[in-house]
């Protein structure tokens, strides 16, 4: 199922970097298995951009992000139920009286005519799905803790798990990376 994001960066960074040293920590100060294997997708697309994962604090740029999931809502509505709404094949029958100057005569009848089937609205059906938002925070500083790129990914998709949603949230937020300063865009990636 697509996760449908609306990615919006600003950033003074080139269009490619150049070996340039990055280190991923928590904005907590707690490095959890999950924190750990969100940061790993990061560090991807990051060392795919041309810079260097690094383990020291000195690195060029630190790299912090916070995601979290945000209100639920229901959507109500109906759909329509489409069939047969008249013609086809009717049977007919009966009888027949006629009454003369000779007397009467009796007689029945039976049979069958086609008209061509129609067909439209016949019904509907009632439908209530839950939407869930979703939205990832991810800053990159220098080592004058001045900040180069600051990220905003808000999704919407029917599973409530964040687990689900941030991958495709991390992958949609480094298409194109860094990406156009000040624009957003709506990209859909595959959750995993």
């Amino acid at each position: 199922m697509p996760v449908n994001s609306s990615v919006t960066r600003f950033h003074t960074l080139p269009a490619k970097g150049s070996g340039q040293s990055f280190v991923v920590l928590s904005t907590t100060g707690t490095n959890s298995l999950e924190f750990n294997t969100y940061a790993a997708l990061v560090a991807a697309h990051l060392q795919t951009y041309g810079w260097t994962q690094s383990a020291s604090e000195s690195a060029d740029y630190t790299v912090n992000f916070a995601a979290n999931m945000g209100e639920s809502r229901q959507e109500h509505g109906s759909l329509p139920i489409m069939g047969q709404t008249g013609g086809g094949t009717t049977y007919h029958s009966g009888s027949v009286n006629t009454y003369g100057s000779y007397g009467s005569t009796r007689g029945t009848y039976s049979g069958t005519s086609y008209t061509p089937a129609t067909f439209g609205v016949v019904g509907s059906m009632p439908y209530s799905v839950t939407f869930h938002d979703s939205f990832l925070n991810l800053r990159i500083r220098d080592q004058k803790d001045q900040a180069v790129f600051e990220g905003r990914v808000a999704a919407t998709g029917r599973n409530s798990e964040l687990s689900v949603a941030l991958p495709a949230m991390i992958d949609a937020l480094f298409t194109g990376f860094p990406g156009e300063s000040g624009k957003t865009k709506q990209i859909s990636k595959a959750a995993r």
